[in-house]
């Protein structure tokens, strides 16, 4: 997956990146748990579905496959106030107990059906965030809104959707 770093400044801050150009593939096949996650080599993998699973990074080999790489705009959200500024926008607990790193789910997200990963990004707290692409500047500006509260420090990546 190439993403710039997300990681913020200081302990405190928040970053948002655009990461929408990720590959993201849907695999529909056997056995899945939904509400997790895995790493596996150059590829993070997650199911909020039975039977399905959502993959980014290099296309998977295996089971029915579809492209969702410009169907899905994805923003990562990085920082410790990041389940602060969610917690304004979704009705999820992101509590440790709850929603523990690897944790995934499918909700509504500043009133827009998305799915949320938590994926920790060297201990820090971090979050994806995969509204459908025609949703993604409502989504973006959503979080800038929502983060100023939290004093959003930086949107790195592409420009903002159009």
């Amino acid at each position: 997956m190439s993403e710039r770093n997300p990681i913020p400044a200081g302990p405190d801050d928040l970053a948002l990146s655009d990461v929408s150009l990720t590959p993201k593939w849907r695999v529909f096949t056997g056995e899945v748990r939904p509400g997790t996650s895995r790493r596996s080599d150059d590829q993070l993998v997650w199911s909020v579905s039975p039977g399905e699973w959502t993959v980014l990074g290099s296309r998977p080999n295996e089971g029915l496959v579809a492209d969702l790489t410009h169907v899905r705009a994805m923003f990562r959200l990085t920082g410790a106030n990041a389940p602060g500024l969610i917690a304004k926008l979704c009705a999820l607990d992101l509590g440790e107990g709850m929603f523990p790193d690897g944790a995934a789910a499918r909700s509504l997200f500043a009133g827009v059906a998305t799915e949320l990963i938590r994926d920790d990004q060297i201990g820090v707290r971090s979050y994806l965030i995969l509204p459908s692409r025609s949703f993604g500047l409502f989504v973006q500006e959503a979080i800038i809104d929502a983060g100023e509260e939290f004093g959003i420090s930086s949107v790195i990546g592409s420009p903002p959707l159009q």
